[in-house]
């Protein structure tokens, strides 16, 4: 008898102890992060569902971390309304950073879809800034590239457009040896503003 109830102790410890480890086992792969997480994009969500944020590939083709509106509910409960628009759309992206084969950059848009402010590198990775209005570029900033692009491409330049005033540096060459030569100047010339752009 008192073999029996002793077998029976150890049968009924075996199956706890199995069940115990088993659950704390489990616990401990769920508690454990994953190391890797793949996905072809992510959203981020407001209080309603909507997607305020995407990162993916959109439909450029770019690989992009991009913000759409958000407008939060205020003290009341109001507000929080804003169009439930898909944000691989450029045009519905209102602050974008990405990046274009191995060149980065950062993109603002007005809610009307179009580009106010954008920094990136060019392929040879000299930087350019350009802001806009809603009639279109109005500021340059950086190192444009000439007619043949290239890494000797060493201007630096701040332009007012439509081409009314610009101060530089530009890179000659004389002799063999290369110089850097600053330059200035502003166009008195009236144009009608806005002034209708090159199509």
């Amino acid at each position: 008898m008192k073999q029996t109830a002793f077998v029976a102790a150890a049968l009924v410890a075996g199956f706890v102890g199995g069940v115990l480890g088993e659950r704390l086992a489990y616990t401990r792969r769920r508690v454990q992060p994953e190391q890797i997480v793949r996905a072809r994009s992510f959203e981020l969500v407001d209080e309603t569902g909507r997607a305020i944020s995407y990162w993916g590939i959109d439909s450029r083709n770019y690989a992009v971390l991009a913000f759409g509106s958000y407008w939060p509910p205020d003290k009341t409960g109001r507000g929080g309304q804003h169009p439930a628009l898909p944000l691989d759309d450029p045009n519905n992206q209102r602050a974008t950073i990405g990046v274009i084969a191995d060149s980065p950059f950062l993109e603002y848009k007005a809610p009307d879809g179009k580009t106010r402010m954008s920094l990136g590198l060019s392929i040879y990775e000299k930087p350019l800034l350009w802001m806009a209005d809603e009639t279109g570029h109005r500021l340059w900033l950086g190192n444009p590239q000439s007619d043949t692009p290239g890494p000797n491409d060493n201007n630096w330049i701040l332009s007012f457009e439509p081409d009314r005033a610009w101060m530089g540096m530009f890179t000659v060459d004389e002799g063999g040896q290369k110089y850097v030569r600053g330059t200035f100047g502003v166009n008195r010339d009236k144009v009608k503003y806005p002034y209708p752009l090159p199509k």
